[in-house]
């Protein structure tokens, strides 16, 4: 007998989580303890988390790591490298080390600060062998910001399609995934309330990740997304969303935000060295929808202007 659809909502990682399947409610528990163990390992803001442990030792000695550390780490330099840093795990740097996003400290950062943590930034002084990691440089920080809610989705979906579920959505802060189903996923209005469209996935699996400068910021101007050329927020669109089939949602997180970070007149190349599609909102409104043959969905519509289809 098959079962019906459940569904479990939480709060963790400091956002939003929804695991939906036909699985019953203690397998949907044992999805959310994922989440919960994931954030207890790789937070930024818990003193004693594995993540502040390699934080603490960076310039020092390597520290030793699980399999699954290792991994996690592995995809993220992946990222970092086909991005060319504009996404980069040791961005935490700025974010945390000059900006203290998500801290009670909070704040603008001088200039000479600024440049003194832009130049830790740079994921090619990440050492990763078979069994460490190790940050050459003392005052390095790693971030997961912009891969840790993709990479925790992934791994819910993975756990849930090996107990059995053959209909399947999980939401952490943006970064979903679906398979099995048809689900109606709304695209936010970054400028204020509502949507700007609305996305219905296929049965395939699929990976979707939005990047916004509406989630985290200290005003209008300064949010969480810092181009890491500039050691500021990027200034080019207010959202960004990319998809692509399949589970790669670890990815398409950092994807997000190296997109986020690049000039509009290099989004279409970038768009198809990553091969994702793109639905980029600009800050005057308008909508790019690049690549759309590289997800497969039932129908995806617009509320705003659409500027450009290709």
């Amino acid at each position: 007998m098959a079962l019906f659809d459940k569904a479990l909502e939480a709060k963790v990682m400091s956002t939003h989580l929804l695991i939906r399947a036909n699985l019953s409610k203690k397998l949907l528990y044992e999805a959310y303890e994922i989440a919960k163990a994931f954030e207890a390992r790789y937070s930024a803001y818990q003193e004693h988390s594995f993540l502040s442990e390699i934080n603490r030792a960076a310039g020092k000695e390597p520290v030793l790591c699980t399999a699954e550390d290792l991994h996690l780490f592995q995809r993220a330099l992946l990222a970092s490298k086909q991005t060319q840093g504009r996404f980069d795990i040791s961005i935490g740097a700025l974010s945390h080390g000059a900006y203290h996003f998500g801290f009670s400290n909070q704040s603008l950062a001088s200039k000479a600060l600024l440049k003194a943590q832009q130049r830790l930034v740079n994921y090619t002084k990440i050492a990763v062998d078979e069994k460490s990691i190790f940050l050459e440089e003392e005052g390095m920080r790693l971030d997961l910001g912009g891969i840790g809610k993709g990479y925790a989705a992934r791994l819910i979906a993975l756990f849930l399609k090996e107990a059995g579920a053959t209909r399947i959505l999980v939401d952490v802060g943006g970064e979903i995934v679906t398979e099995g189903k048809a689900f109606t996923i709304a695209l936010r209005d970054p400028s204020g309330d509502g949507y700007v469209g609305y996305i219905k996935t296929g049965k395939k699996a699929l990976s979707i990740s939005t990047s916004g400068d509406y989630e985290r910021f200290i005003d209008e101007k300064n949010h969480h997304i810092i181009n890491t050329e500039k050691g500021a927020s990027s200034t080019y669109y207010h959202a960004m969303t990319v998809m692509r089939d399949g589970w790669d949602i670890d990815l398409l997180d950092a994807y997000a935000t190296a997109l986020f970070n690049i000039e509009p007149v290099e989004l279409v190349p970038a768009a198809h060295h990553l091969n994702v599609s793109v639905l980029a909102i600009a800050r005057n409104g308008d909508i790019r929808y690049l690549n759309p043959d590289k997800v497969s969905l039932s129908n995806i519509s617009f509320s705003g202007s659409l500027l450009g289809l290709g």
